[in-house]
This record gives C-alpha cells, structure tokens and sequence, in this order.
C-alpha cells in the first residue's frame, strides 16, 4: 500500500512540474513573438551608441503612429528584406529633411545630435517624407546603409523599438 501511494504521488509532481512548463513555454512564446524581440547588432554603423555584436531587447509592442520620435532606435527591414538592422529616427512623417555643410536639418532647423559619431559627408536635398513613413540614419554617419541609399522606410518595415542593451555585461545601458 506504501508503494502504490508513493507511486500516485510521483504522477502527481510529475504531472504539476509538466503542468508548469507548458505554462512557462506558452508565456515565453507569446512574450517573444508578440512583445518583445531580440537583435544582434552585426555592424559597426550605430557606433558610439551600439557596438559590433551587442545584443539589443526590442519592445516589439508600440503603435507606430503614435509610440515614435526622434531619436528612437528601431529595428526595420532591411533593403533586401532578408536582415533586420538598428538604424536611428531623424524624420518622421510630414517633415523636411536635408543635410547641407555636414548638418541635418528637420523642417529648415538645425538638429542636435550627441550620438552622432562622425559629420555627415554627404549632402543630401530637401525631401518630405510621405504620410506612413520614417527617414533613418546611422550614428556612425560614414556608413551610408540607411535612408541615404534606401528611401524613406514605410511603417510597415519597422519591427520594433530598441530599449537596452543586454549583452555584453560591461555595456548594458537604456537606449
């Protein structure tokens, strides 16, 4: 008689641990595919901000006509739609962009830029992004991998907005 009670009360542990895991993987599962993300940074092009193989959470859950703003670090599509990369938020829908002498301008004003690794060498004209897009740039603006040479990004390519850098250690930060 011990042994077969020993024996129901193994099935039952058993039975809540499985229990717990099914619930543990579901959460996970739905946080990962619907909430948040996780990116690698497989350039240099977001220097000083994020380096080489830093590993980035990305809240996946904001609304994208209402959550961004200048500055923002998000995760899009890239230009062959195989890759998704960071870039920054310099523009948002509605507005002017130009560069001219090494400077941004949004809306005919200079923007401020601490994150900028290095001056702006190209010069670009005037464009108003179109309603349902963004204009992106690298921090390390020599590369030229962004709005430059891809256009005005549409919403529909955003995946979502960097918010820390989680790996390695010594470089964890809020972005």
């Amino acid at each position: 008689m011990g042994v077969k009670t020993l024996t129901k009360k193994s099935f039952k542990v058993i039975g809540e641990i499985l229990e717990i895991g099914l619930i543990v993987f579901a959460l996970s599962w739905f946080c990962q595919v619907y909430w948040l993300g996780f990116a690698k940074v497989e350039d240099n092009a977001m220097l000083p901000t994020l380096e080489y193989n830093d590993r980035v959470l990305i809240n996946k859950y904001f609304n994208k006509n209402k959550d961004l703003a200048r500055g923002d670090i998000v995760l899009i599509s890239a230009a062959d739609k195989q890759q998704k990369v960071l870039k920054r938020i310099i523009g948002l829908e509605g507005e002017t962009i130009e560069i001219r002498n090494g400077f941004i301008y949004v809306n005919g004003e200079p923007l401020y830029e601490p994150y900028a690794y290095t001056p702006v060498t190209l010069q670009l004209l005037p464009i108003r992004i179109p309603p349902g897009h963004v204009f992106v740039l690298n921090d390390d603006r020599t590369k030229i991998t962004d709005s430059r040479l891809m256009g005005n990004i549409p919403l529909t390519h955003l995946h979502g907005k960097a918010v820390l850098t989680y790996w390695p250690w010594l470089n964890i930060k809020l972005l």
